[in-house]
């Protein structure tokens, strides 16, 4: 396997403030630029995006498996809840499924975007480790905010209930096998990183159950700029 030298990650170090900026300002730009375009235009620049996110995520995980950058094969599974994410925002992008639309939109946008604020990387800049993670996650931000702003989606009814569903029924399937590999997928067993939200939620994975009625609090809120106006 390939070995790379260590770099500690700083969080808010220049390195992270620059990876955010330009993560955001990529994003927003792409977004301005696509909105503007016809609907087939929108329509093929969408796929595009799905392709790029599919190789990405093929990518990531064949270049785990010639690093030991993040330890044996059980910890480079790719049983992350972001590399769900990617999944789903593939489909959401490609098939426009709506369940995948609302999951990726609520999902990411509390859930991934946590990651790019306070990531738990394990080699920080300029390994390859900080380049792959700012990519997926960035990539992630751009699919959510795409859902609504290209494709169309609006949320209705109980969208927010439905995405927090989706979100347990992923934990719930993930800690047995945490359990089975000894491994922290969703970070079930132990907290990601200090400076997280979940450190004021007790213990894992207790943190999730009082996380619920926040998480959809917020869930809520996000709906407001993208409810379906004909449900008025």
């Amino acid at each position: 396997m390939m070995n790379e030298p260590y770099y500690p990650f700083i969080r808010w170090s220049t390195e992270h403030c620059v990876a955010l900026a330009i993560t955001l300002l990529a994003t927003a730009v792409l977004l301005l630029i696509a909105r503007r375009l016809s609907e087939k235009a929108r329509f093929i620049t969408c796929r595009g995006i799905a392709l790029i996110v599919a190789a990405q995520f093929i990518s990531e995980y064949v270049w785990r498996t010639c690093t030991d950058t993040y330890g044996s094969w059980q910890y480079n599974l790719p049983l992350h809840f972001c590399s769900f994410m990617s999944i789903f925002a593939f489909i959401a992008l490609w098939w426009r499924w709506r369940p995948a639309c609302t999951l990726v939109y609520f999902g990411v946008l509390v859930g991934s975007i946590q990651g790019l604020i306070t990531p738990a990387m394990a080699n920080g800049y300029p390994s390859m480790a900080f380049y792959v993670f700012f990519t997926a996650h960035g990539l992630l931000l751009l699919v959510a905010l795409a859902i609504p702003v290209l494709i169309g989606w609006r949320a209705r009814g109980y969208d927010d209930v439905k995405a927090l569903l989706m979100m347990d029924a992923y934990l719930v399937l993930i800690i047995p096998i945490n359990l089975y590999l000894n491994t922290n997928y969703g970070y079930t067993r132990a907290i990601p990183i200090e400076g997280t939200l979940l450190d004021y939620l007790g213990s894992a994975p207790w943190y999730y159950l009082w996380a619920q009625l926040p998480v959809l609090a917020v869930f809520r809120l996000l709906m407001l700029p993208v409810h379906d106006k004909s449900e008025d």
